[in-house]
């Protein structure tokens, strides 16, 4: 174990003397995950990491909730046609962040502390190297993408100013992405959650006095939210830098020699995470056809979401780290515990919050000033659709079991098979057959198909690879492009490759 004080640490961070060293006052964590209950593991790490999520996303919530207040529906319809071109954008990071957590994961679990610090800060540089030119093409193609989306007329300026405004942070947003889950690695779970709600707090300060205060309206609401991320990227690179140690002087031998593994893992964790956005553009393009209630009422919707299942959220936060340490040190019947354990926690955690929505739906219905169309949307969504992240939730635990078993194609297939195969054809009919309560119903079945089909295929793969066989289901997935093997890290279970 590198300490704070041993001169190789400092020198691969800093270049500095022992006696600079001081100034460090933590040291960059073991593999905590190798050794201890599972459960333990996961709660911990689901309960920081879902506190600090749905800190945020509440924040979200209030913010489109001081949006209703201006009395303009087109607003709420317009923060509905942004938010799925930004989750376009934030999929980028957040498939960098599996790619690079799961690698820096899986060298932490083989004891290989210089090869973690190096791989984090590699893929923090190939962050910044994707998200720029990511950013400026999105602002110039804003006003196409969102009338791609549906959006028309003074909605459509409306949602292409939020998107503007918020997409121009998107290299700050990876930062704190990918920082916040190389926190979580590290076993630094409760300073991630700490920075969230920093972050949070930042956030619903500044809302009220962008939006009402300075009378900047929706361009307001899009500010705070660029504070917000400005606060959470500055405060985990300073952790990551000076209390955990994880970021190394950037060396070009070494970013090329990582470069390689990053691109094999993030190539596949890209298309995974940009198939859902895709699934969700559509859905967006589906309800439009109804008017802007119907995706004010998406919108509302798709607020409340994250903020009611913030644990699963924060539960495939957390599959992800505890796997890969353990698939790094070779302890496959611990990656087989900890998905079982995940699959015990999406059951226990989903039901009881989708019993209380359906309790509560007459409150949110009253506390959004939701009327005719829209109301109903929402009422379906708190008494029907809510349950089926009962099912949908396994997926949250099966994809990152894929990335940490070093198959991240596994995830591809099954983000890309929901959206593409299961989605589009459940969603159209259900829009065709029973209007915007179609919409939702095909989306949600689809979700749910997919969840059980992920879960029982994640299974079967630690199965086979713990049998050392060849970690494929069938010859025809061996061969898809979309399959991406690659030279794994010391200590890994090499069984089958």
């Amino acid at each position: 174990m590198v300490t704070a004080t041993q001169p190789v640490c400092v020198d691969a961070i800093t270049g500095t003397t022992p006696h600079d060293s001081e100034r460090l006052t933590e040291p960059m964590s073991d593999a905590v995950y190798t050794r201890g209950p599972i459960g333990r593991h996961l709660l911990t790490l689901s309960a920081t990491s879902a506190v600090g999520i749905g800190s945020l996303f509440l924040v979200d919530l209030v913010d489109l909730f001081f949006i209703a207040l201006l009395g303009e529906p087109a607003l709420a319809a317009a923060v509905g046609y942004a938010g799925a071109g930004l989750f376009f954008m934030a999929s980028i990071c957040i498939a960098l962040s599996i790619a690079v957590s799961t690698l820096v994961g899986q060298a932490l679990g083989a004891d290989e502390e210089d090869k973690a610090r190096h791989l984090a800060t590699t893929g923090l540089l190939l962050g910044i190297a994707l998200t720029v030119p990511t950013a400026a093409l999105s602002l110039v193609w804003a006003t196409p993408l969102m009338s791609m989306l549906g959006a028309s007329g003074d909605t459509l300026d409306l949602a292409v100013r939020y998107f503007r405004i918020l997409n121009a942070s998107l290299p700050v947003l990876v930062f704190s992405i990918v920082g916040t889950s190389l926190l979580r690695v590290v076993g630094a779970a409760k300073r991630s959650m700490n920075i969230t709600l920093i972050g949070g707090v930042v956030n619903a300060v500044l809302d009220p006095l962008f939006i009402f205060g300075f009378d900047w309206g929706l361009d307001g609401a899009a500010l705070a939210s660029v504070a917000s991320r400005l606060s959470v990227a500055g405060l985990t690179l300073y952790a990551l830098y000076s209390q955990y140690q994880l970021l190394a002087r950037p060396s070009v031998a070494r970013c090329r020699e990582h470069i390689g593994p990053l691109a094999t893992q993030a190539g596949p964790a890209l298309l995974t995470n940009l198939a859902t956005p895709a699934g969700a553009a559509f859905v967006t393009s589906q309800m439009a056809q109804f008017g802007d209630a119907a995706v004010a009422a998406a919108s509302v919707t798709g607020r409340i979401t994250p903020v009611a299942f913030a644990g699963l959220f924060g539960l495939s936060g957390s599959v992800g780290p505890v796997a890969s340490q353990n698939v790094g040190a070779g302890a496959l019947d611990r990656v087989r515990d900890t998905l079982l354990t995940a699959a015990r926690y999406v059951f226990s955690y989903a039901l009881p919050v989708a019993l209380l929505l359906a309790l509560l739906n007459g409150v949110i219905i009253s506390a959004f000033e939701l009327t005719s169309d829209a109301a109903s949307l929402v009422r379906f969504y708190c008494v029907v659709i809510a349950f089926s992240y009962c099912l949908s939730g396994l997926q949250f635990i099966s994809n990152p079991t894929f990335s940490a078993m070093s198959h991240p194609g596994y995830s591809t297939i099954a983000n890309v098979g929901r959206d593409l195969f299961l989605t589009l054809p459940l969603v159209f009919a259900g829009a065709a057959w029973f209007g915007p309560h179609g919409v939702m119903a095909g989306q949600a079945l689809a979700a749910s198909l997919a969840g059980v089909i992920s879960f029982t295929v994640a299974k079967r793969l630690i199965k086979i690879e713990s049998d050392g066989h060849r970690a494929t289901l069938s010859d025809w997935l061996h061969r898809t492009p979309c399959e991406f093997h690659r030279p794994v890290a010391p200590g890994i279970q090499t069984r089958g490759h």
